[in-house]
């Protein structure tokens, strides 16, 4: 396998990882399509540059600068006075919620005499597929690691249909992005790596106008779920990714659309049971 480094981490296709799964299990034919350089992304790219620009300012001072530098353009208005877009102005805002929590930077950071590394890549396997990671943050001294979400709300209630009740955002963003079974699945390669079992963490923080912030455990069968979802899928998206086996089209995405032709009416009882 290639050794993977902060330099071919993002263009490497070697390995799967946890969001390339994702994508692969969103839409098999739109993930392929992209994989193969014939479809691109459309995508709101805004709340991956708002998320990225917190991260790499608790990764380094240089992190940072360098984030800032490579996305100025999204970043900054063209017009004067030149400052940061409204957008990323509320992202320093997070930045501040944080900074100054002795409890975050406690945990984040860790204390000075603890063996700490941001950004740290890991890999495994899982039933016999290359996998990678990048942990956001691994205290290797007291055997936990955190990942830092950002997200609308906490504690804002919403309906979830898998639960058949109202929960705190959060769990619809842990629950709905996978982050349960990437947890999971972080915590399985660092065990295939170091023989150590490692607790993961979350730290939410809202993109609130006053930011909310809440440090997250996920209960163990819930790791054991994303951890066990991922497992039962991961050898049909990889034959997929290799070519080995035809994408399938979800119906429902940008690509999907692109590519739909008109055959047939559909029936009003069949739209009704096609969200169910």
């Amino acid at each position: 396998m290639i050794k993977l480094t902060e330099d071919n981490y993002y263009q490497d296709k070697s390995y799967l990882s946890n969001s390339r799964m994702k994508a692969y299990l969103a839409c098999e034919a739109k993930a392929k399509a992209i994989d193969d350089g014939i479809w691109v992304d459309e995508r709101d790219q805004k709340p991956l540059i708002f998320g990225n620009y917190v991260h790499s300012y608790f990764e380094s001072e240089q992190a940072h600068a360098d984030f800032k530098e490579q996305n100025k353009k999204v970043l900054y208005s063209s017009r004067k006075p030149y400052g940061l877009l409204k957008d990323f102005e509320l992202a320093e805002k997070v930045i501040e919620t944080l900074d100054t929590d002795q409890g975050f930077n406690q945990l984040y950071h860790g204390y000075p005499s603890d063996n700490v590394q941001k950004e740290m890549i890991i890999t495994g396997q899982i039933n016999g597929v290359p996998i990678k990671g990048k942990v956001d943050t691994i205290n290797l001294s007291r055997g936990y690691f955190v990942d830092l979400k950002t997200m609308k709300s906490i504690y804002a209630m919403e309906w979830n249909a898998e639960l058949k009740q109202k929960v705190p955002t959060a769990v619809n963003n842990i629950l709905g992005f996978g982050y349960h079974g990437q947890l999971g699945l972080y915590r399985e390669l660092l065990r295939q790596m170091t023989g150590r079992e490692f607790r993961p963490i979350i730290v939410a923080v809202s993109k609130e106008a006053q930011p909310d912030k809440e440090i997250i455990t996920i209960d163990e069968d819930w790791l054991d779920e994303g951890l066990q979802n991922i497992a039962d899928k991961i050898k049909r998206v990889w034959a997929v990714v290799q070519g080995l086996e035809n994408p399938e089209k979800c119906g429902r995405c940008d690509y999907c659309r692109s590519q739909k032709k008109l055959t047939r009416a559909v029936t009003l009882n069949e739209l009704i049971e096609s969200e169910r």
